[in-house]
């Protein structure tokens, strides 16, 4: 995985649903450690936005 978000992992092997990509992913502990480090840090950082995208399609 090395840190691609789920759904972008679907779209690239042609899965129609996230659920077959998730029984294909495998997470080390080390992955779900720095998951978890990173929601704490946008938790705590109250300026932050994280990795949140405009997905307005007014914008286009």
């Amino acid at each position: 995985m090395r840190g691609a978000a789920a759904k972008a992992i679907q779209e690239l092997a042609g899965h129609k649903d996230l659920t077959t990509t998730q029984r294909y992913m495998h997470l080390s502990p080390a992955a779900t450690v720095n998951a978890i480090r990173l929601l704490e840090k946008g938790r705590l950082d109250p300026h932050g936005c994280g990795d949140m995208l405009e997905t307005d399609t007014a914008l286009k």
